[in-house]
This record gives structure tokens, sequence and C-alpha cells, in this order.
């Protein structure tokens, strides 16, 4: 086939193709002017609301809105159960029971134990049994003890101590010898004992003196040590002529 002839077919066929769409729209025009022909036909319009009067449809909205409203107040009851709430208001006295009751059983095991630890002071009363601090012409003993840090309590170790004496006399108060006597088996070892100050017509000033000094014990024992005064003389009272007045209480000093 050349292209002669492929052109006439084609035009042929288009030809055909524009007379079926001219057929077609006349066609269509006419179904358009009779479908549009029984509008104007109101006499049915007036027909369909006569026959049409739906008021069933009304009257079932108004049974509707009573049923809702009726069921909402049987609802309302629930809050009633926030004031049953209250109840835990009555559980409060059980704290407060068992509250006073702990107390009570606590209290009885401090008293036991005041009552373990006083017999311990009376066993430790009978130790310093020897002699008693006095007043000795108005001087007294107001501290006596050991400095811990610098004690060596070996034969012939340094014992470190110090003391204060108070004068209660208002005056100058003459003395022969102030020291510290060791005591054994509730017998004074003069021959060990301590001489501070004295020998040089000493006299306690009215404020009283303050001393710190050591002594050494040969021998491994048990012992005591107190701060003494003599009145009789220097070398009458380190010959143990002489009377020691007490001016403190006893330490006890193991010797190992």
């Amino acid at each position: 086939m050349n292209n002669k002839t492929l052109r006439a077919v084609l035009f042929g066929a288009l030809g055909v193709l524009i007379l079926l769409i001219i057929v077609a729209a006349v066609l269509l025009l006419q179904n358009g002017s009779t479908a549009i022909a029984p509008e104007p036909t109101a006499a049915v319009v007036a027909d369909v609301p006569t026959d049409v009067p739906v008021t069933e449809a009304a009257a079932s909205p108004t049974v509707l809105p009573p049923a809702v409203v009726v069921i909402l107040p049987t609802n309302t009851p629930l809050p009633s159960p926030t004031p049953t709430a209250t109840l835990p208001a009555t559980e409060t006295p059980l704290p407060t029971n068992t509250a006073t009751a702990v107390p009570p059983t606590n209290v009885p095991l401090p008293t036991a134990v005041p009552a373990t630890s006083t017999p311990v002071p009376p066993t430790n009363t009978p130790v310093p049994s020897g002699p008693q601090p006095t007043n000795a012409n108005g001087l007294v003993g107001q501290s006596f003890a050991l400095q811990a840090g610098r004690t060596s309590l070996t034969p012939g170790g340094q014992i470190w101590y110090e003391w204060r004496v108070g004068n209660t006399s208002g005056a100058g108060v003459p003395y022969s010898t102030i020291g510290v006597m060791p005591r054994r088996n509730g017998q004074d070892i003069v021959a060990w004992y301590q001489n501070n100050w004295g020998g040089n017509n000493d006299v306690m000033p009215p404020e009283g003196l303050s001393w710190p000094s050591w002594m050494s014990i040969p021998e491994t024992g048990d012992y005591t040590l107190r701060l003494v005064v003599c009145f009789d003389g220097y070398q009458n009272c380190l010959s143990g002529g002489g009377t020691f007045h007490t001016l403190s209480q006893e330490i006890p000093v193991s010797i190992r």
C-alpha cells in the first residue's frame, strides 16, 4: 500500500467518525427535550406533600428526650460514696494506742542500765582506802594527776605528775616539805618519798602553788601515790620522824 492509498483510507475513516458524532448529537437533543417536558406538571408535585404527612417522625423524637432525662438522675448517687471516706478518721485511734504501748515497754530498759552501773562505784571506792585529804594549817590540795604521755610505769622509770595546793588561811603558811609519798601494802615508803618544795624555810603564799615534777620507783609491784605536806622540820620529815598530812586522793600505779 502506497502513501496515497493510506491517506485516502484515513480521510474516509475521519469522515465516517464525524458523521457518527453529528447523529449522536441530534439524538441527545431530542431526548433532552422530551425529558424537560414533564416538569411543568405541578399537579403531581402538589399531590406529594398531601399524601406524605409523615407526622410519626415528629412524634418519635418527643418520646426519646424524656427517656434520656430520667436515666441521668439515677447516676447522681455516685457522689454519696465520698462521705463514706470519713472512715479513716475512725482508724486514727489505732496509732495512738500503739504509740502509748511502746514507751512503757522501753521505759524499764534505761532504769535497768543505771542499776547495773551504780554498783560499780562502790567497787572502786574501797581502792583509795588509805589516808584521806585534809586541811593542813590552811593548805588544801586542789589537784593531783599523772601526766600519762610522759609517764613510764617501769622500775626506775620516770613517773610524771602535776599538782596544785591552795592556801585558805589568807596569809603565808610556813612548811617543811611538800611532795609525793609512795605507799605499798598500807605502809608509806618514806625512803622513796619525792620532795618537791622544802628545806629552805619555805612559806606557802596566799595564792597557793602549782608544780609539775617526776619521781621513780625502783621495784615492781602495786603502789599508790598521794600529795603530802610535813611541818616538823625538813630533815626530821625525811627521816620518818615527822607527820605527813595528806592533801590529795591516792593514785594507784602498777610498776611492771
